[in-house]
């Protein structure tokens, strides 16, 4: 069965869902592919209390403008402010930092971390503000750190104190890694996301995704197994369906918005080389837990808690400012992986292994703020697997790799968290650049088309 359209974006996350958008605007017919029978990828949403809560990615930079400008063609959608606002224990102490009284709030969180720490730090984040591609994988500063510096983890690069402190906090939120299992060169990233301030969707993310498919033609429950290359030009995809019969479907360009390791897979047998590379890209997986309350748990001075690499929970915060009765526990690092690899994977599970885990976050976060089980009302978990991105060392030679046309292939282009950072800015930012490239290569009834794609990469990026 043949079936012809001019492009495929394979994944139906925000990367997948940018480019479509991005594509479309470039006058190109455009098909998107999710291999679930629902899009949203890693923005996951369930059902809580008779409500939709999300479980993936919910906070928007205010840097975030490329998410911003789509919200706004696609609503209107009304923002609430979240900010920052996260705490750690020291010395038996809740110490918070918070981006309404940031440059105070920063020193206290800082105090008692070792002064050359603290200095390296602000010179990092100094390249992030002063320059705004630094808040992107492969930004300029970074790039160049990375050539001297990535052949050792971040951990080397400050004192144990102060991963265990300050860096982690970020690392295990952002990529589900430690401080050993990340590297300089992608350290722009998680900088800028601590630089930023954030607010929430009031309709919550599940209410954009359906806005932002809409208008989309998509095909749901359509697993892409293979990438078809006619004279070194893509030609089509074969894509099973639920009933198990493969369909091939002719295409002229193709994205790949789709993790590393799945685009690894979809390319071998086309350039092993730079399957290879992919393949060196790592996930680590995450899981999440909300839980609604009878009473606040939160307050509004302390509104989330990080917790160190002796545990399995990384994280416990309030839903949002309004929603102190809702906590949203986190389970990433090393010790949480073995935990939560026996949590099944559905979306709004509620099950005994989530509940188990659930009874250890409270019991975590009751030495510090009181919650009780009798307080609890519901709770839904969701496990993703593949998680968080946590990148490759020397991201560059990765770019580089896509750049060169010994690794072209015609008509296909890539998305997705591992090429720009793992933020909702910075997938859209890969799926920008996707578009770019495909509306270049193509042939369209309006020669103008590809510059209609935004390429602004600097000002408020």
């Amino acid at each position: 069965m043949a079936i012809t359209a001019n492009c495929a974006v394979v994944g139906g996350g925000i990367s997948g869902i940018a480019a479509a958008h991005y594509l479309r605007d470039a006058g190109l017919h455009v098909e998107l592919l999710e291999q679930h029978r629902s899009p949203g990828g890693r923005m996951t949403t369930a059902t809580l209390d008779g409500e939709r809560v999300d479980l993936g990615g919910k906070n928007i930079g205010r840097h975030y403008r490329r998410f911003r400008k789509l919200a706004h063609t696609l609503g209107p959608f009304a923002f609430e402010p979240f900010g920052i606002n996260t705490s750690r224990i020291r010395d038996g102490k809740i110490v918070t930092l918070d981006s309404t009284r940031r440059l105070g709030s920063t020193l206290a969180y800082l105090r008692g971390c070792p002064p050359a720490d603290a200095m390296r730090l602000a010179g990092l984040c100094a390249r992030v503000w002063l320059d705004a591609r630094n808040r992107f994988l492969d930004g300029p500063s970074f790039a160049r750190l990375a050539r001297d510096a990535d052949d050792s983890s971040l951990a080397s690069h400050f004192s144990p104190a102060f991963c265990r402190a300050v860096v982690r906090a970020m690392s295990v939120r952002m990529n589900g890694a430690e401080p050993d299992e990340i590297h300089l060169g992608n350290f722009g990233t998680h900088l800028g996301m601590w630089l930023d301030t954030y607010d929430q969707l009031k309709a919550g993310m599940g209410a954009f995704i359906g806005a932002a498919t809409a208008p989309l033609a998509v095909r749901f429950n359509a697993s892409v197994e293979r990438v078809m290359v006619r004279h070194g030009r893509v030609c089509g995809l074969h894509v099973r369906q639920p009933d198990g019969r493969i369909d091939h479907l002719e295409y002229d360009h193709v994205v790949l918005a789709t993790p590393a390791g799945v685009s690894a897979d979809l390319l071998r047998e086309h350039d092993a080389g730079l399957a290879a590379a992919l393949d060196d890209i790592r996930y680590f997986p995450v899981l999440v837990v909300v839980a609604a309350y009878r009473r606040p748990i939160f307050s509004a001075n302390v509104r989330g808690l990080s917790f160190g690499p002796d545990g399995a929970l990384s994280n416990a915060g309030a839903y949002g400012i309004d929603r102190l009765d809702r906590v949203r526990y986190t389970f990433s690092g090393r010790q949480a992986r073995d935990m939560i690899a026996s949590v099944p994977g559905a979306a709004g599970l509620a099950g005994p292994e989530a509940e188990a885990l659930l009874d250890l976050a409270e019991a975590t976060l009751r030495r510090y703020i009181p919650v009780e089980r009798a307080d609890r009302r519901d709770f839904v978990a969701h496990r993703f697997d593949p998680g968080l991105c946590a990148y490759a060392p020397h991201h560059y030679r990765l770019r580089a790799l896509l750049d060169d046309p010994r690794h072209v292939i015609d008509g296909l282009a890539f998305a997705g968290d591992y090429l720009r950072g793992a933020s909702i800015e910075a997938c859209m930012l890969s799926a920008q650049e996707a578009a770019v490239r495909i509306a270049q290569s193509c042939l369209v009834r309006d020669p103008r088309a590809s510059h209609r794609i935004d390429y602004g990469y600097r000002a408020s990026s």
